[in-house]
């Protein structure tokens, strides 16, 4: 008889404690894994990015790296209180370190990687966000290039051991969300979220195109952007009603 299949144990996952996308994951993402979450301006990137890191030091005890090449940090904080997420109580913790570059410096990230990483073990950092890759290749004016420096720095995520995330500007077509050079083919798992306006409203749906070595849900469902941070619907129908 052949041995079952054993389903992966929580200490091999990430969980992200997002509502509704764990189960449609397998429990969260893997380990050291590098994961793009794609979207348009507006629809939640920056958000779904900091519930994660928030949910990791609140919940799961593990800690968190911010690497920001566009927001300032008292910015995102205060617009994080939103959703009654204190990150500056989290920082004044060392529960979450944020690491801001500003555009003219996005290629010191690169040239500092050795130091992150020294700061990432010191801190005991097991979750890291970087947003947004977009800011990172656009430094580079072909496609060549582009490329080596998204590899550079997926390289450099994968030695720091950390399970990372980094947000991408999108691209649709045909219906199907992509980053907007077309490198997720580099990174390990690719999310995506679709808006849809109605008048003066949007409507948004998460899709998972990509997540190497887990089964996952391939349906788009519904996501909200609520009080509490995000809110995936998985198993309910998404862009109904309205026009």
């Amino acid at each position: 008889m052949a041995a079952s299949k054993a389903k992966p144990k929580a200490k091999d996952r990430v969980e992200t404690g997002i509502p509704g996308l764990d189960g449609m994951i397998g429990g969260g993402f893997e380990k050291k894994s590098v994961v793009i979450i794609a979207g348009d301006a507006g629809s939640g990137k920056t958000t779904f990015a900091m519930q994660f890191l928030y949910n990791g030091a609140k919940k799961f005890k593990e800690n968190g790296l911010f690497i920001t090449f566009e927001e300032e940090k008292e910015s995102l904080f205060k617009h994080m209180l939103k959703y009654g997420w204190d990150f500056a109580e989290l920082e004044e913790k060392g529960l979450v370190k944020i690491l801001e570059y500003p555009p003219h410096e996005v290629d010191r990230f690169i040239s500092e990687g050795g130091v992150i990483e020294d700061m990432i073990k010191e801190n005991h950092v097991q979750r890291v966000v970087v947003d947004s890759i977009t800011s990172l290749v656009l430094l580079h004016e072909n496609e060549y290039k582009r490329r080596q420096a998204f590899l550079t720095t997926i390289e450099a995520l994968k030695k720091w051991g950390c399970m990372a995330l980094l947000t991408s500007e999108a691209k649709t077509r045909q219906g199907e969300v992509r980053s907007r050079f077309g490198i997720e083919y580099l990174a390990d798992g690719m999310l995506g979220i679709h808006v849809v306006r109605r008048g003066e409203e949007r409507d948004y749906a998460f899709e998972i195109m990509k997540l190497r070595g887990i089964a996952h849900e391939r349906k788009l469902c519904p996501l909200k952007i609520t009080d509490k941070g995000i809110v995936l619907f998985p198993g309910q129908p998404v862009f109904t009603g309205g026009k």
